[in-house]
């Protein structure tokens, strides 16, 4: 599937009615049979504000120990916006376990994952650190093949720099960073109607869903389709991930003056005909970094997510550049 944002769509389908529960037993077969088991963190989240919702969860997947093989790499897998562990790795896990052990967390405000916070990058690289200690095995600390998608990205780039020592190698994959311009979301968004990135990331109804979904070629459903993904997806957490973009937003010129100090060789992963984070973005980050040439992968006919879009050249990707 080709269509830029056309995973976002089969990402969610399974939200509405019947397709929700069938689809998110699917996912969770793949996990399954993977033999990466999911482990939830549950705590009284003494900084909620609010009384209904005092309980929090910290959600990850991990290789579960009994799988775990010394001999193989292990990969550090985060997901990017609107997504979830679960729901963006769903189609890759069966395939890369077999040459790797593999950790996915939720982020905050995905997937299972909910607690109050700040809605900072800090908070989520915090976070995917303190779920490493969730599995009682070392080697979720060790030369972890870091990849972060989209949101992600920055979340990894982070990561790799605040812990380096865990750290073997950092793919950014179509991933924000201190190259990132959001004006050129925010003219996206505005070429199809909406005021801005957060608007057109964070529709609230079926219509504007159809816009999001009008980057590249629509996919068509009846409309009822489209109003039931806005309601059962884009409203869990709405607020929350709205903030999230919004912190981004307001941090802009800090993010854009910090020089990432990286002690790992660092990839660059990107489709060319991505409209949410652009090529060019990984132009800036080569050049800035120094990257060598053979670090840089762009798929020509895939838009933001390759994982999805393209799962398998995806997955002959990863194996190909980390397996032993």
């Amino acid at each position: 599937m080709k269509n830029i944002i056309g995973w976002l769509f089969f990402l969610i389908l399974f939200e509405s009615c019947n397709f929700y529960s069938i689809h998110i037993h699917k996912e969770e077969r793949q996990f399954n049979r993977a033999g990466i088991i999911h482990h939830v963190e549950v705590f009284n989240d003494t900084l909620s504000t609010s009384e209904s919702e005092q309980i929090g969860a910290k959600s990850v997947f991990i290789t579960e120990n009994k799988r775990y093989n010394s001999e193989k790499p292990t990969l550090l897998l985060i997901h990017g916006y609107q997504g979830g562990a679960i729901g963006q790795w769903w189609n890759n896990v069966s395939k890369l376990t077999r040459n790797f052990n593999i950790i996915c967390p939720d982020l905050n405000y995905h997937g299972s994952t909910y607690f109050a916070s700040d809605f900072s990058i800090e908070m989520q690289v915090d976070l995917v650190h303190e779920m490493l200690d969730f599995t009682a095995s070392s080697w979720a600390h060790e030369n972890l093949i870091l990849i972060g998608s989209s949101y992600g990205g920055l979340v990894a780039s982070r990561f790799a720099e605040k812990y380096a020592g865990q750290v073997k190698a950092l793919v950014i994959y179509d991933g924000l960073s201190n190259c990132f311009n959001p004006a050129f979301t925010d003219s996206v968004a505005q070429s199809i109607g909406m005021s801005n990135a957060i608007k057109l990331l964070n529709p609230s109804n079926g219509n504007e869903l159809r816009s999001l979904m009008s980057l590249d070629a629509p996919i068509k459903a009846p409309q009822f389709i489209f109003d039931q993904i806005a309601n059962f997806h884009f409203n869990k957490n709405r607020e929350e991930k709205i903030r999230l973009l919004e912190y981004l937003n307001k941090n802009e010129k800090e993010f854009n003056g910090h020089d990432f100090e990286w002690k790992c060789p660092v990839y660059l992963l990107w489709g060319q005909r991505d409209k949410i984070i652009p090529l060019e973005s990984a132009r800036c980050l080569s050049k800035k970094y120094s990257i060598p040439e053979d670090r840089i992968f762009v798929y020509p006919e895939i838009g933001h997510v390759l994982n999805i879009q393209d799962h398998k050249a995806f997955n002959k990707w990863v194996i190909d550049t980390f397996s032993n």
